[in-house]
Parts: C-alpha cells; structure tokens; sequence
C-alpha cells in the first residue's frame, strides 16, 4: 500500500517453499483486511510498534513480537505509531511475491479496485 519492501528471500530461491521481505511501514498505514488462500504468512516486527489483526483479534507487537496467520483467515496489519517501522513478513510456500512486486507498479496511492483485482490474480483476498 505503498511502503517499501524489499525479499530477502524469495519462491524461486526457496524451491517454492518461502518468501520472506522486509517492510518499511510509514505511521498509520499497513496491509488493510485480506485473506491468503494459497499461504500461511507470519509478521516478525524489527522495529517499531504495530497491531496485527487475526480474525478480528488484536495483537500488540513491539519489536521482537511474532505472530502466525494460517491460509484462509483475515488479516491486516497496522503501523500505530508516529514514525516508520519495519516488520518481517514470511509466507509459506512463497507464491505471494507476485501480488506485492505488481503492487509496487501501481501509482500512489494505489486505488483499492485495481489492488482488488490483483489480488484476484494471486489468491489474496480484500476484505473491504
């Protein structure tokens, strides 16, 4: 939704099996409400604090904190603070990568139907 990420590790590096990419989240922004189909994914923050919301469940993070989102529930997560941050984010098997290197070609801020329909395109679900 327009912060950087950069992979660390992506599907093709992994034989499938995992991505992870850093993100730099600017203050109150994050990913809305979603759901991966195709993958579990896990939030590691660096740096900063965020709220990770699981199936409208709340979970503070500050740095060090972890949390896991099996496939096929809601998720979203938020930068709460007023100043950047930086979370690790893994999905397993890495097949994400796709959706977030075509998000990263949309103009800012990027609008919500076309993230919609790439999201269609991977699996990845907007729960808006």
């Amino acid at each position: 939704m327009g912060d950087p990420m950069r992979f660390l590790m992506t599907a093709e590096h992994s034989g499938g099996a995992y991505a992870i990419c850093e993100q730099e989240v600017r203050p109150g922004n994050g990913a809305p409400p979603h759901i991966h189909h195709n993958e579990d994914e896990a939030f590691f923050v660096l740096e900063g604090e965020f709220t990770a919301t699981v199936d409208g469940v709340p979970h503070r993070l500050s740095p060090g904190g972890f949390v896991h989102v099996p496939r096929g529930r809601v998720r979203s997560f938020t930068n709460h603070t007023d100043a950047m941050a930086k979370i690790l984010i893994l999905h397993a098997p890495g097949s994400a990568a796709g959706f977030y290197v075509a998000m990263g070609k949309l103009p800012f801020p990027p609008d919500l139907n076309e993230v919609k329909r790439l999201g269609d395109q991977h699996g990845i679900e907007l729960v808006i």
